[in-house]
């Protein structure tokens, strides 16, 4: 059930665990997983794609503490609810804060298990829609503390190389310890940091308490109106005094294991008019910190990288912080599965590093990473998204094997369509008696490889289209923008004809499709433009519309070739 979303309930009570199931397991949304013994909740976190956590802070069996602290440093994204065994004025004082971090939920057990399953629903659609900051926020761990009564010292990372550090005697924070400060200055420094990552650490001894519960209190009012004036528009004009020029400028952020590398890909944009590199990390764990506060507009991302690789970075990326990501690796070239699975994850386009030992000098392989840096700061971040997966079994598919469609829906992509139709394919319903034709401007060879790639991850059976096949409904079939693809009637069936086009260097198959779709289909045509370049598909859209059927172009602000279905659009 990998395709469901999955949902971690971590508590020693087990009458509240199996109750709480019950309920939850209600709801198709998700699957529920559960631990109950301390460690179980560690290795279902490592073991899972956890989304949703609900956790019980005062469980006498597990360290909840240190699961929390697991989440806010390695599986940021994960919406937690935290549980606690009776009202403290501190989780008030927190409640009433409204910081968007991972934690968005507290609840007072015992509690109506509805509110929970309610609570829940609630994490799914913050994933969804992104509304929320990755991390824990300083002044809530502060809270756990004090709830839990630890006596501890907790280190708050903020990046690879800043760290803060608290000190706390039975829940109480007595001093803080930042660069060169100490104290209520310390303390301030960090609450004032994003929500980051944490560790819990053994007190040590002889700590001097230099922060008074009065401190205390001035410090978490303070972090609270810093923290609201941020999310207000007052907020945010504040320091806004940026030159039109700078305000133009793309911001580059370089991720990559290799120094060299990064320094390479660096001097491409060099004395760059329009892209200016802003920041770069070694690794995926660093850039994940940095990137959220910096906000490039532009990602270049590495795969193979220690700590964290780069298509787990694409995925935590797309949660956290959307930002348009070019993969740039020697493992994403056209056609391999890493290059597929990273756009499923998120990222916009994909190019090789520069290299002596390709088929291109290195003036043009700069020359591309430069060109698609700049499309991809282009595209509008509200395309830019981590689309979760869904279910991948067949057996609608196969119910509808042999029988007759329907509707038939006809897609024309081109440059930039991988990612497109990475977003389309795997979320269409196989239910319906419906077929899907595809023409894509792409090499024969890598449209063989992505047919294959992408039929493991849609309900409907992708395959690639042959002359004389039978149109069945549930199938999508898929043809290169070298061949016309065109249906035709036989036996009172549709049939699917395929030849090689004529002209190698004009495009026109997708405008054939659509043709060919209206006169047999009639009303019952829908024809898709996604991203491209060139104007393939504006006539035969015409004409499908002329007949009654529908019409859909992807819009162009989201797509990463604009000319195509802009094109179409303004026909």
């Amino acid at each position: 059930m990998s395709d469901i979303s999955k949902i971690l309930i971590v508590d020693d009570d087990l009458t509240f665990v199996n109750d709480l199931c019950d309920v939850l397991s209600a709801y198709s949304q998700y699957e529920v997983l559960t631990a109950t013994n301390r460690g179980d909740e560690i290795f279902a976190l490592k073991k899972e794609k956890i989304a949703v956590l609900v956790v019980n802070l005062n469980a006498e069996n597990i360290d909840a503490l240190a699961l929390l602290s697991l989440v806010s440093s390695s599986y940021r994204h994960i919406q937690c609810i935290v549980m606690i065994a009776t009202k403290h004025r501190s989780v008030e004082s927190v409640r009433e804060c409204h910081f968007k971090d991972s934690i968005y939920r507290y609840l007072v057990k015992p509690t109506n298990l509805e509110t929970i399953g309610c609570a829940v629903l609630e994490g799914l659609q913050r994933l969804d829609e992104n509304d929320y900051t990755p991390g824990i926020f300083v002044g809530k761990i502060v809270c756990f503390l004090e709830v839990l009564k630890k006596t501890c010292r907790i280190r708050v990372h903020f990046g690879s190389k800043k760290q803060g550090v608290l000190y706390f005697e039975d829940g109480m924070l007595v001093n803080a310890s930042c660069d060169n400060k100490q104290g209520v200055d310390a303390a301030l420094e960090i609450f004032d940091w994003p929500p980051l990552g944490f560790t819990e650490e053994p007190p040590g001894s002889g700590t001097e308490k230099l922060i008074t519960p009065k401190g205390l209190e001035t410090i978490l009012i303070t972090a609270r109106l810093k923290k609201e004036a941020a999310g207000s528009p007052v907020g945010r004009g504040i320091g806004e005094s940026c030159s039109i020029e700078a305000a133009q400028k793309i911001n580059l952020f370089i991720v990559d294991d290799s120094r060299m590398m990064r320094k390479v890909i660096a001097n491409i944009f060099k004395d760059h008019p329009v892209v200016e590199v802003v920041g770069e990390a070694e690794n995926g764990e660093e850039a994940l910190q940095i990137i959220p506060q910096l906000k490039p507009d532009v990602v270049t991302l590495d795969v193979e990288m220690p700590v964290m690789d780069g298509l787990t970075t694409i995925k935590h990326l797309m949660i956290q912080a959307p930002t348009p990501t070019v993969m740039l690796s020697s493992m994403t070239v056209e056609g391999s599965d890493v290059t597929f699975d990273a756009l499923k994850y998120g990222a916009v386009d994909f190019v090789s590093k520069p290299s002596n030992t390709g088929e291109a000098n290195l003036e043009e392989q700069t020359s591309e990473i430069e060109r698609k840096v700049r499309l991809a700061a282009e595209v509008e971040l509200e395309a830019v998204k981590y689309v979760r997966a869904v279910s991948q079994e067949k057996k609608d598919a196969l119910a509808l094997a042999g029988s007759k469609c329907e509707r038939l829906v006809a897609l024309g992509v081109a440059e930039g369509g991988y990612g497109s139709l990475l977003k389309i394919l795997p979320h269409l319903s196989a239910k319906f008696p419906a077929s899907y034709l595809v023409v894509f401007y792409a090499p024969s060879r890598h449209l063989d490889s992505f047919v294959n790639y992408i039929n493991k991850l849609s309900p409907l059976i992708i395959r690639r289209a042959e002359n004389n096949a039978k149109i069945e409904a549930g199938v999508c079939y898929f043809a290169s923008g070298d061949e016309y693809l065109t249906v035709h009637e036989q036996e009172g069936g549709l049939v699917l004809h395929l030849s090689a086009a004529p002209f190698a260097t004009r495009r026109g198959s997708i405008d054939m499709l659509f043709f060919s779709m209206a006169e047999r289909l009639k009303e019952k045509s829908v024809a898709v433009v996604l991203s491209g370049m060139g104007e393939d598909g504006g006539e035969g859209m015409e004409e499908i519309l002329r007949v009654g059927g529908t019409g859909i172009v992807q819009d162009p602000a989201g797509s990463l070739y604009r000319e195509m279905p802009a094109a179409v659009a303004t026909r």
